[in-house]
């Protein structure tokens, strides 16, 4: 199989070689002192009358190319922001033998030019929708995280918990490079004041890894052009009841050829909270009804330091390189008190009232402490080689090693007297590997169409060594309890070729593709000697974009893509986890990946001082891994994971920018949508509908030209899930941002959940159990920051962040 599809690849690559001949004018743009490359300039083929002809932009490379070029025309205009404008005589361009153009800086800076004229939040292009963050300034000193929960169609639940479009699966990459780490976790490692834009691609095309039932999101982040050395860096100051602070500095040294970066930061940022809830359970003869109440807190630190650098060894000669390393802890304590209270009679229904004036059954106070950490190293570099015939080859290697683990202990005595009653510890030690490598080809050929292919390959190695044991009063030792304890390991290797067809012109554009990628796993575990749990599989993964350049500044979009949700190590452990004193987890090894079918259409329309953007979609999730709980004990749950069924959402986003004045600026956006979920569970049928719907706000007033107030609020609605439901949620953050020193420096005063809202109730049910979770957070914060920038342009640099230990984080 492997072999026929490198013989097609191999077999198109030639035939396109024969048919991409054609007369074109092509060149590079560069900086005429650091020689670096410039991208997004505009380019322009005059006629002799002084009319333009055609133009277009130059790639990330700082390439351009014009097909079909006539005879007619006189001369070329080189155009870039920060830039001079240079023209050239077609004649004379046509004579230079590199066609490498340099143009040179102006005097102006950047920052001059940012208080002049700022970019839209958002624009839309053929697979993505990109947002500028800096029109996101309450988002400041914060994390990625922070900047998220700003953007339509992403979603953040009190506990951490991020969806795109309502589902959880998606993929995150930074500077185009993918990473299996929750998403959760690696926007928590990034500072938000390295980010300079976020990309959602809700529809990727073939050349993407097909993971992420719900599509992809892309952080970039920034870098410095200039020539010489650069210095950036931030501080932030949020209390010390609990103790909340944060750094980060980047260097950045640049020569003609040479371009090197080195930064590092750390967070710590406690939070204190409350939990309030209350489990019901019909047990055999025994109904029972335990409520609690009691602190949880958190007490968060993260640091990382990063590096890398680009050689450009030619004109068409590029090397990449980075490294990152980095830890994260979170400690969180839930100190809980606990009233037992049972009724021994089997007609009593489930939501019977109890007299909890009566002496409960037993009264104890839980002390659990979960603390989750990891230590995160990747290592990658790349190559990029062009071609005569403007094709690009490119070459990645990268390789991730993580260690994650924490220590689990869980201490129970009676109120009162406070005898012991249950002591539990558990320890946890999972190394991983993982390697990636990939081959990419693009082509050009006739008529503005290009040909892209190539072959990537993953390898990962996740181990886990689980120790759990209980405190044996009679004789003060520590026993281990074999249902708990267990070695497991997962080997998951996963070949994947893909093929795709791109090409524009004036009004259209269209990326035409198909990935194949063959997963081989097999699951391993001490509890069953010799036992290997395997699949081995083939999926095919089709790919459609199109976009149309309408009249009145209207932009239509289309897509469909076919996408892959494979399951963590987590879900797939065979054995019993207990991490708090209500739940008993237990994995599926046979756990089959889900898959998404996504088809979306959206219409962008500009206006002269307001902007509208809205996407409708609809998303079929075959094998939908559902989180299943049951009845373990009387006051024990038990939860689990199955394919047990679909799920479906329809809906429409959409963002609005609107500008009432010139110092003044409003932003709004939205996702609207539809979510049905069917299954079956032994015997017992699942359905589930809702609609939901979240809602961000934005807006930034001048009070003058150095001091800019603004405004936000993120709110959530109530959403259903497979066994009950989430209830609605609302934040909002205010903040005053003051420069100094021609844009050089800030002051940022910033409070955080100013209504102290962040309070949200989880609720699980099913005819025999009724579980209800309020958490809240105390978080309402007033901190303040300063930050610079020494020679500092503020673009985007390549990093890279781990490729598959945050997601078992």
């Amino acid at each position: 199989m492997k072999k026929s599809l490198l013989v097609i690849l191999l077999t198109v690559f030639n035939i396109s070689i024969v048919i991409s001949q054609g007369k074109t004018i092509s060149g590079k743009l560069v900086d005429q002192l650091s020689r670096q490359k410039i991208e997004f300039a505009s380019i322009s083929l005059w006629k002799k009358d002084s009319t333009v002809w055609k133009g277009t932009l130059s790639d990330t490379l700082g390439n351009f190319e014009f097909r079909d070029v006539p005879n007619n025309l006189s001369f070329i205009k080189f155009q870039a922001l920060s830039y001079k404008t240079r023209t050239i005589s077609l004649q004379e361009f046509q004579a230079s033998k590199s066609h490498e153009i340099s143009l040179e800086a102006e005097n102006q800076t950047l920052n001059e030019i940012i208080v002049k004229g700022e970019k839209a939040v958002a624009s839309l292009q053929i697979d993505k929708q990109t947002f500028q963050t800096k029109q996101f300034q309450n988002a400041a000193n914060g994390t990625g995280m922070d900047l998220m929960q700003r953007l339509p169609a992403v979603t953040i639940n009190t506990e951490g918990e991020i969806s795109l479009r309502g589902s959880s699966g998606f993929i995150l990459l930074v500077d185009g490079k993918p990473s299996t780490r929750t998403p959760a976790d690696i926007l928590a490692q990034l500072p938000a004041n390295i980010i300079e834009s976020i990309e959602i691609i809700t529809s990727p095309s073939a050349k993407y890894d097909a993971d992420g039932k719900a599509g992809m999101i892309n952080i970039i982040t920034k870098k410095n052009t200039r020539i010489g050395t650069a210095w950036s860096g931030n501080i932030m100051n949020g209390g010390t009841l609990p103790l909340r602070f944060g750094s980060d500095l980047q260097w950045t040294f640049t020569d003609k050829k040479w371009s090197v970066f080195a930064a590092a930061d750390y967070r710590r940022y406690d939070i204190d909270g409350y939990r309030v809830g209350e489990i019901r359970t019909k047990y055999q003869d025994t109904l029972t009804y335990m409520p609690s109440v009691g602190v949880r807190n958190y007490m968060d630190f993260q640091y990382s330091i990063r590096a890398g650098g680009s050689f450009q060894a030619s004109s068409k000669d590029i090397w990449n390189w980075s490294a990152y390393m980095g830890e994260k802890q979170t400690d969180r304590t839930a100190n809980l008190h606990y009233q037992d209270f049972i009724n021994a009679n089997p007609s009593r229904e489930l939501f019977s009232a109890f007299n909890t004036n009566q002496v409960p059954y037993r009264q104890f106070y839980n002390q659990n402490l979960f603390v989750r950490s990891g230590k995160f190293q990747t290592y990658n570099i790349d190559y990029t080689r062009t071609y005569a015939n403007q094709g690009k080859l490119s070459l990645l290697g990268l390789y991730e090693y993580s260690k994650l683990g924490g220590p689990l202990n869980n201490y129970d005595t009676y109120e009162g007297n406070n005898k012991l009653l249950l002591w539990e510890r558990s320890t946890e030690t999972s190394p991983l590997n993982a390697w990636r490598f990939q081959v990419d080809y693009s082509l050009p050929l006739r008529a503005n169409n290009k040909l892209e292919f190539g072959y990537h390959f993953r390898h990962l190695n996740h181990q886990g060594d689980f120790l759990f044991e209980r405190f044996a009063e009679g004789t003060s030792s520590w026993v281990s309890d074999p249902n708990y304890t267990d070695k497991m390991e997962l080997v998951q290797r996963i070949h994947a070729p893909y093929i795709q067809l791109n090409g524009s012109n004036k009004q259209f554009s269209y990326a035409l593709g198909l990935r194949s990628e063959w997963m081989d796993r097999t699951l391993t575990h001490a509890g069953e000697p010799g036992k290997t749990y395997a699949l081995n599989q083939v999926y095919l993964f089709p790919s459609l974009q199109g976009i149309w350049k309408l009249d009145g500044e209207k932009t239509l979009r289309i897509g469909y893509s076919r996408r892959i949700e494979r399951p963590t190590s987590k879900l797939m452990s065979p054995f019993k986890n207990h991490r708090h004193a209500e739940t008993v987890e237990t994995g599926d090894p046979n756990l089959l990946p889900e898959i998404a079918n996504v088809v979306e259409v959206g219409l962008s329309k500009g206006f002269e001082n307001f902007s509208f953007t809205a996407t409708a979609y609809v998303n079929f999730l075959h094998d939908k891994v559902f989180r299943v709980n049951e009845i373990y004990s009387r006051t024990i749950l038990g939860r689990t994971y199955t394919n047990a069924g679909n799920s479906q959402s329809t809906g429409i986003e959409f963002l609005t920018e609107y500008r009432p004045a010139k110092i003044w600026k409003v932003y709004l956006s939205g996702n609207l949508y539809q979510f049905d979920v069917q299954g079956n569970f032994r015997g017992i049928e699942t359905q589930q509908s809702s609609f939901n719907y979240n809602l961000n706000g934005n807006t930034s007033l001048d009070i003058s030209p150095k001091l800019r107030f603004a405004w936000d609020f993120t709110y959530l609605s109530k959403s259903v899930t497979t066994q009950g439901h989430d209830s609605d949620l609302l934040l909002s953050n205010v903040s005053l941002k003051y420069t100094l020193w021609e844009n050089r420096a800030n002051l940022n005063l910033q409070c955080l959940n100013v209504f102290n809202s962040n309070i949200q109730t989880i609720v699980t049910q099913t005819p025999t159990f009724f579980s209800s979770t309020d958490y809240r957070k105390w978080d309402r914060v007033i901190q303040l920051s300063f930050g610079f920038r020494i020679n500092d342009r503020g673009q985007k640099t390549k990093s890279t962040k781990t490729e598959y230990g945050e997601k078992e984080f």
